[in-house]
């Protein structure tokens, strides 16, 4: 059996992708004590270190019996909406590297990290996992100068967009006034990457798809929709 965690506020169409192919969807639920847009976020709630996944106590049960071949670590803190209690585990992987403002790391992260030995490359930026889109072991593209002069020195193969693509986040119902971010709207899925919407409605130039296409990999979106943040998606094969 395949694992996907999403964002329950998922359109239906991504949701019907991904029962087609063979994916069980686990939906992180509204979290209360966040504001609307980000209530049910993947990267907000959990973070995935190798075959381990750290995930905020309010997630928790909703989500340990449901996965196997994990290790499954309940974290100690809950995320609240104020920032930066809302980054505690925005933790961005990359390979055997994990970038973030570690002053506001869940605690077991911080754990985890040491104990499977990863790089760690502190950041002003705290939400590093929405704003870095990973595209696989060594890449990655942003928008943000400031996490593109960081990834470079830590010679991470980054492609830095120098605009902001039309991301959209989710108000109830509707869009939220405010923007969307890259990491939240792409993301890997086996040997393919996916778009939660059309990229062509963010890339200009193809400067995305190029980027995509040299690592071999193939892309998935879904035609005229509006590119949503959802917070990623973490996948278990």
């Amino acid at each position: 059996m395949k694992y996907a965690i999403i964002d329950e506020r998922m359109r239906q169409v991504e949701k019907e992708f991904f029962e087609e192919q063979k994916y069980r969807l686990i939906e992180i639920k509204k979290n209360a004590n966040l504001y609307p847009e980000i209530s049910s976020h993947v990267d907000i709630h959990i973070c995935k270190i190798g075959e381990s996944l750290v995930i905020e106590p309010t997630q928790y049960n909703n989500i340990k019996n449901s996965l196997n071949n994990y290790n499954i670590i309940k974290g100690l803190e809950k995320v609240q909406a104020k920032y930066p209690s809302d980054i505690k585990y925005n933790v961005c992987i990359i390979g055997k590297k994990a970038i973030h403002n570690f002053q506001y790391t869940e605690p077991q992260i911080k754990i985890e990290l040491d104990k499977q030995k990863y790089e760690l490359i502190n950041t002003s930026q705290g939400y590093t996992n929405c704003s870095i889109a990973v595209i696989d072991e060594n890449s990655a593209i942003v928008t943000d100068k400031g996490l593109y002069k960081i990834l470079q020195k830590h010679n991470i193969d980054v492609l830095f967009l120098e605009y902001e693509p039309d991301i959209k986040l989710l108000l109830n119902e509707r869009y939220s006034n405010k923007r969307g971010f890259i990491g939240g709207a792409i993301s890997r899925i086996e040997n393919s990457i996916i778009v939660f919407g059309d990229l062509n409605k963010i890339d200009k130039n193809n400067k995305i798809r190029n980027f995509i296409l040299k690592k071999n990999l193939e892309i998935i979106d879904f035609k005229n929709l509006e590119v949503i943040d959802y917070g990623g998606l973490i996948c278990q094969q």
